[in-house]
């Protein structure tokens, strides 16, 4: 074997160890944020300011059993005004009984459009916490959709949700006031 194959071979090893090591260092990374938010989940809402908190209520068939089941689909929307929109976090749950959340979407901006983060085990509840944020280029202003929350719902009559924005940020990370806002989803 010459000096120079021998050398490669030795700057290859530590190049792959390097790279070994910065993927174990984001997994644990990864491993954090996702403990965090779990227990974020299983925490009681913190104090928020009132108007960061939204009570909706969403009519319901009058006229259905006690046992029927039906699906719904909410649209959650943050209006951060003239700032860029980049990140945003918010916590959603039914103030009454029979809803439990199914399922979980992105937003209509392509800076949104994938799912928020959240935990899948504590989302099969009535209450759950999302989270996104965005690097692209092109971000929301004004009012948009950043979440559909399908919900299964039991029995008769009106359901109502609040919903509070806890964070919302723009491209520096420096928080901005902003309003949220949900409702039904139009069927079309």
């Amino acid at each position: 074997m010459n000096v120079s194959t021998y050398h490669s071979g030795q700057s290859d090893l530590a190049a792959r160890r390097g790279a070994f090591a910065i993927g174990v260092a984001l997994l644990m990374l990864l491993n954090f944020c996702l403990v965090v938010f779990v227990c974020a989940q299983d925490n009681k809402p913190a104090a928020i300011a009132d108007d960061n908190i939204v009570m909706t209520q969403v009519d319901g068939p009058a006229d259905v059993a006690a046992d029927a089941v039906r699906f719904e689909a909410l649209d959650v929307f943050v209006d951060s005004g003239q700032q860029a929109l980049a990140a945003y976090q918010f916590e959603l749950f039914s103030t009454t009984d029979g809803v439990e959340i199914v399922g979980i979407e992105g937003g209509e901006h392509a800076a949104f459009q994938a799912a928020p983060y959240y935990d899948p085990q504590a989302m099969q509840t009535n209450r759950v916490i999302l989270a996104a944020f965005s690097t692209d280029k092109e971000l929301p202003t004004g009012r948009t959709r950043v979440a559909r929350i399908h919900v299964q719902l039991q029995g008769p009559g009106r359901k109502e949700y609040q919903t509070v924005l806890k964070v919302s940020a723009t491209v520096d990370g420096t928080e901005i006031p902003a309003k949220i806002s949900l409702q039904q989803a139009s069927r079309k």
